[in-house]
């Protein structure tokens, strides 16, 4: 009876592990129980081997030591919000609660810190008010393009100072508020920063993953992200419509009946054939699917992920 009740209480523990209420809950918590051992509010941490690259750990991945096929190895760091004490055991203190400026110090958003100041938003990161800042990590700033970077340098008070109120929201966002699908406007015209969430626990913002969450401030929330947002203003139709490459593509979506679906709001990836894609496709069957509109959504669709 002893060695049930011990089972049962195995397979609970796994199942707390493993079915939080989301994939990215989940593999934090997974992370925080497999980094107790090292100490108070240790998570543990999955590196791809030969990169900078880190994750929370779920089962799967713990197990396997792979992520996405790749080997990893096992490191353990303060859980996010908590930092190390001189001898003392894992992460026993929580971070200092101080406004976002210098909270990005301390984050690992030093450059991110650097050039909030040169571009004169320092002021407004360190007085009132309630933010959410999605902070590339010093990694994400060092991978930029050189062209990239020097066009937002170069033009600091405009071009650099746009780029990182794209990083902003005007108001408090916890992890437990960027629910998969969400959308919330930037402090950059209002443009919008997409969350999505993926089953591993993986969670990004206009395709940047965040790696450091729940950072919180006196006046708002810092969250760590693996790449600077760059603004996209242009929906799927455009881009479709405005390359020249894309020209019989476009003509199949208007006669699929599919354009005002691609000029509305939601998520799609579409894997767009080019003129010498379609080219290839024996004349008869091509002209026999751009006469079907139909069979010609099928194939778009097919093309698509919604």
């Amino acid at each position: 009876m002893q060695h049930l009740t011990l089972l049962t209480l195995s397979l609970t523990l796994i199942a707390t592990i493993c079915f939080a209420k989301s994939p990215y809950q989940s593999v934090l918590q997974h992370s925080r129980i497999r980094g107790r051992q090292h100490g108070p509010n240790v998570c543990a941490m999955q590196k791809i081997q030969g990169t900078d690259k880190k994750y929370f750990t779920n089962c799967k991945q713990w197990y396997h030591r792979k992520i996405c096929g790749k080997p990893t190895v096992i490191s353990y760091e303060c859980c996010p919000g908590y930092e190390k004490l001189p001898g003392e055991k894992g992460c026993p203190a929580a971070l200092p609660l101080v406004n976002i400026y210098n909270t990005l110090g301390v984050v690992g958003a030093a450059t991110t810190k650097m050039y909030s100041e040169r571009a004169q938003l320092r002021e407004e990161i360190e007085g009132p008010g309630s933010f959410t800042f999605f902070a590339p990590s010093n990694q994400a700033w060092a991978a930029l393009p050189n062209e990239i970077l020097d066009a937002l340098v170069s033009n600091v008070n405009i071009e650099l100072l746009n780029a990182l109120h794209y990083h902003m929201v005007n108001r408090r966002l916890t992890s437990e508020d960027l629910k998969h699908g969400s959308a919330f406007p930037s402090m950059y015209q209002d443009f919008n920063l997409h969350i999505h969430h993926y089953p591993n626990g993986i969670v990004t913002v206009n395709c940047a993953r965040l790696v450091k969450t729940d950072q919180h401030a006196t006046n708002g929330i810092v969250h760590v992200v693996d790449r600077v947002i760059t603004a996209v203003t242009n929906d799927v139709h455009t881009f479709i419509d405005t390359d020249d490459d894309l020209e019989t593509l476009r003509n199949a979506v208007a006669a699929a009946g599919l354009t005002q679906m691609l000029e509305s709001d939601g998520h799609y990836t579409v894997f767009a054939p080019t003129n010498e894609a379609f080219e290839k496709i024996p004349p008869e069957m091509l002209n026999r699917i751009l006469g079907d509109p139909v069979a010609l959504k099928g194939e778009i669709f097919y093309d698509s992920w919604i």
